[in-house]
Order: C-alpha cells, then structure tokens, then sequence
C-alpha cells in the first residue's frame, strides 16, 4: 500500500492493475504480429506503452508515475542480472582486450560528437558536455531479448553481451564528472576534481563489491540442491527472484558511510550480482538458473517495455507547459543523429584497432543505437542536481524524446545487425533457429 500513500486512491491502483493486465496480453499478441511483419516485439511493446501513456494521462491517473517507476526499476534488475549470468570469464578470456577497445572507441565517439555539435551550434559548454556523457549509455533489454530470441551464437553476440559492464563504468565516470562540472557552474563554487573523482569510483566499486555478496550467497544457496530433488526449481526461482530483488533495492537507495551518501547503479549492482554467479557456480546450476529466468522473464520485459513507453508519454505530457519546445526538437535530432554516428563509427574504428573481424566491426554499431532507463534514470538525477536552473527539465525531455525514437529504431537496429550477418565469414554470427532452415531462406531475411 506504499503506492497509494504517494498519492493515488484505491480505486485508481486497482484500474491501473487491470490496464497492465490488459497491456501485458496485447503486447504479447502484438509482439507477435509484429514478428510476422519481420519487426522486432519490443518495437510492438513501446508502441502499447506510448499508447498506455496517453490513456492513463488522459483519464487522470498520472499520479501513479510512482508505480511505473517502480517497476521499471524491478525490470531493469532482471534484465541486467540476465546480461550478467550469459557473461563467463573463461568465454571471453580472448576477447577481454577487443572488448575493452571497441567499448572505449564507440562511448568516446559517441560523447565527443553530441558534445562538440550541442556544443558548437546550441547549448553552453557544461551542459554540452553533460548530455553528451549521457549518450554513452545504452540499453542492455532490447539487445538481450533480441540475441536469445534469434539464439544469436558468435563473435558478434561475444562482444556484444560483456560490452554492457565496460561501458556502464564508463557513463557513470564521465557523467559524474560533467554533472558535478555543470553543478559548479550554475552555482558558481569551485571546481573541485578530487571530489568529483571519487563519486564516480565509489559507486563502481561499491555496486560490484555488493553484486560479489548476493551473487555469492545465491552460489551458496543453489549449490548444495540436487538434480533430482523435486523442489529444485522452486527453490531456484525464488533464490534468484530475491537475488535480483535484494540488488535492486539496495542500488536504488543507496548508503550512508562515514556521513557520505553513497550512489549506487543501478544497471552494474545487479549484472555484477549475475556475474559472479555465473563464473562461481556449476555450469549445471547456471543452465537451470538461465532456463528457470527465461520463463520468468518474458511478462516481466513485456510489462516494462510498455511501462516505459507509457512513462515517457506522461512525463512529456506534465513538462509540455515549461518547455521550449523548438529548442527540444533541435536538440533532440542532433542528439540522435550525432550518437548514431558516434555508436557506428567508434564500433567500426575500434573493431579495426582491435583487429575484430569484418562483420564485428560493420555491424556491432547498430546493436548499441537502444537507450532507455539508464540514460532516463541519469536524466532524472541531473535534473535534481540543477534543479534551479532551466536547463535540468531540458536534459530530461531531450532524454526522453530521443529514448522514444531509439526505443522504435534500436531494436530494428540489433535485428538487422544479426540477420545481416548470419552465415557470414563462416562464424561470426550463427542463428541458431535459421541454422536448420533451407539456405536461400537465409537470404530472404
């Protein structure tokens, strides 16, 4: 009932309720169609939830954003515990340092070229700077969900899936950096670098030393089940439910020590949670963790696909009064146009320092156009920090506005990657549901 003490009633709790019901089997039937269509679900589920958001706000339930936020905080859990649980050290031992190249390469590309054309034509340095750092960020749902759909296998799916953890520490670096910058300027206090370098490492090194612990209780739990016990699943699912839960909460709230609060990501906490699972458990218990969490999963990625959606339509729709909209417009194109090209040439320049092959490097750039929560999730926290300026409620509707248009193309983006480059090279790229099939099908997609 912590819900309905921020706000809504009874009533409109229960109707919210039943519109997610509603939501999640439309999607699911969407989702569907639009495969058919040759289009990825999740486009069909940010549709429903653009579509959601319209209607709650209309009907007057836009206070239940609370409700929305906490369940694409619970989303974002699951998904990056999942991420966490397909990255195995022994697997990608070899590719540590193409990893590490092509991640650099691609989020220095992407945040140097929204910053000098924001910069340049539009916006003050410091602000500049601080949405640039935002453009790092990518989102790890549609690309995981896509990958395990197709049973995408290979160089590619190899790079793509460990590239995730490099690249959070890196946004939260940079974006602490410029966001205590802009902090200064706006109040005029000095520019202190030791400060503004120890956020960011506190919160990587917390979130991955906290993700050590619950992954290693959730070791200790599972490892002692036998395969023949007949409450294993059980026992597997809720283990790792409060697993995800427990890193969930303590990454959206953070800790006190020695009088300094603490931030903690909320992406890296529950990935390293399903990393150092997976690389201290049996092969055997991570299989049946990953086949237990799949079917789990889906109404999970359903519900906060369209919960996303809908969120942004309703936060849009509450700051459409104080904006200057052409200015929004403006600058969410060039922040668009500019990281696509950051995203597709840094992966092309790095993948050819790191002398990945041909089809990494041509078509990793498009599996990394999504973003959502962790660059809206960054927006919300720079809006509070310059919350007395005008240029808080600007970061964030850019934001969200690009986060609509990525959310539409970034799926189709990863999807085409895959498809392009199936059956190329030899291995770089393998789906395993097309393997079988008559070869000129291949050809077709």
């Amino acid at each position: 009932m912590i819900i309905l003490a921020a706000g809504a009633s009874a009533t409109s709790f229960y109707e919210i309720i039943f519109l997610l019901s509603l939501t999640m089997i439309i999607g699911l039937f969407a989702g569907r169609f639009f495969e058919r269509l040759r289009v990825p679900n999740l486009t069909a589920y940010i549709i429903i939830g653009l579509i959601l958001g319209a209607l709650v706000f209309f009907l007057g339930y836009d206070n239940i954003i609370d409700a929305f936020e906490i369940i694409i905080n619970i989303g974002i859990g699951f998904i990056a515990f999942s991420i966490g649980l397909e990255l195995n050290f022994k697997k990608i031992k070899k590719r540590t340092r193409e990893v590490i190249i092509i991640t650099v390469f691609q989020a220095m590309f992407s945040f140097i070229l929204v910053f000098l054309a924001l910069y340049i034509f539009l916006l003050p340095l410091h602000i500049a700077l601080l949405i640039g750092a935002l453009a790092i960020a990518t989102e790890p749902g549609p690309i995981l969900l896509i990958t395990k759909k197709m049973q995408s296998r290979g160089p590619l799916t190899d790079t793509l899936v460990p590239l995730h953890g490099v690249e959070d520490s890196i946004t939260i670096m940079i974006f602490g950096i410029a966001l205590s910058y802009a902090s200064s300027i706006e109040e005029g206090t000095p520019f202190g670098l030791m400060e503004i370098l120890t956020g960011p490492v506190l919160e990587i090194v917390f979130s991955i030393l906290i993700g050590l612990v619950i992954g290693y209780v959730l070791v200790r739990i599972i490892r002692y089940l036998k395969y023949e016990d007949v409450e294993k699943d059980v026992v597997i699912l809720i283990s790792t439910i409060v697993a995800v839960l427990a890193s969930v909460a303590v990454a959206n709230r953070g800790f006190e020590i020695f009088h300094i609060h603490i931030h903690l990501s909320p992406i890296l906490l529950p990935m390293a949670t399903g990393i150092f699972f997976s690389n201290m458990s049996s092969d055997l218990a991570k299989h049946e963790t990953e086949r237990i969490m799949d079917l789990f999963s889906a109404p999970i990625l359903i519900i906060f696909f369209t919960v996303l959606g809908a969120e942004i339509v309703i936060l849009l729709a509450e700051s459409i009064e104080t904006i200057d909209l052409i200015l929004i417009l403006v600058v969410s194109a060039v922040y668009v146009i500019m990281r696509f090209f950051g995203k597709i040439g840094g992966s092309y320049l790095g993948g050819k320092v790191a002398k990945s092959n041909q089809t990494v490097r041509r078509y990793l750039g498009f599996c990394l156009l999504p973003q959502a929560q962790a660059a809206i999730g960054l927006a919300f926290f720079a809006r509070s920090v310059l919350s007395h300026t005008s240029y808080g409620t600007l970061i964030l509707i850019v934001i969200m506005a690009s986060t609509i248009v990525n959310g539409l193309i970034g799926p189709l983006g990863v999807r085409h990657a895959l498809m392009s480059c199936h059956g190329k090279d030899g291995n770089s790229c393998n789906i395993l549901y097309l393997s079988n099939k008559d070869p000129q099908a291949h050809q077709m997609h």
